[in-house]
């Protein structure tokens, strides 16, 4: 009897294992950024490091950012139901190409790649806001100038382009949700990239 509770509860045990290893969000730490606490500005800076980006067909692109574009826009949220403003780094690829975005509000985080004017976004900046995204490793290190945002894959991020299609298409007379359905595309962030927003503090 007691082998067959033992078995019963290994297995328990490995369900909720694999079951935590697939959820896609996770309880954060907050951000320990200098700007946390500012409800509004605009700071300029660089984008450094690379991204491996899955498409269709799986099919792998690199991006890679060289002290390219890099802006922070803080926006001031006039509710203040769980901060006092949205956080957006925006970045450029070395070409120009392409776009990254990163958003963070209260303890929750965004992540956004516009690819052919599209954006793919995966975000836990919903409900409660108290999740961020399993498999984003963050942190800040400050100088006397400039803050940086290190941000480190660790794990397949899948990123959808549904929601934009429903900013952009969505129609409610007729209601064409059915029809966006077959537009939805996927891409993936592969592990070992990285990112550093170098923002500038003045």
């Amino acid at each position: 009897m007691s082998r067959l509770i033992m078995t019963f509860l290994s297995i328990l045990c490995l369900q909720v294992s694999f079951g935590q290893s697939d959820e896609k969000y996770k309880e954060g730490e907050g951000f320990n950024s200098v700007f946390q606490e500012m409800e509004s500005g605009e700071f300029s800076g660089t984008t450094n490091g690379v991204i491996f980006v899955e498409i269709e067909n799986r099919n792998e692109v690199i991006l890679d950012f060289q002290g390219s574009f890099g802006i922070l826009k803080i926006e001031k949220d006039p509710d203040k139901v769980y901060d006092v403003s949205i956080k957006s780094y925006y970045g450029k690829t070395t070409s120009g190409k392409t776009e990254i975005k990163y958003e963070t509000y209260a303890w929750a985080n965004e992540i956004g790649i516009k690819l052919n004017e599209q954006w793919f976004e995966l975000t836990a900046i919903d409900g409660a806001c108290d999740m961020v995204i399993n498999g984003i490793n963050y942190f800040y290190k400050k100088e006397s100038k400039t803050e940086f945002l290190v941000i480190q894959i660790d794990k397949v991020l899948t990123l959808s382009n549904w929601q934009y299609l429903i900013q952009t298409e969505h129609t409610m007379n007729p209601d064409n949700v059915e029809e966006l359905k077959d537009k939805e595309k996927e891409i993936k962030i592969l592990p070992n990239s990285t990112l550093v927003f170098a923002i500038n503090r003045k």
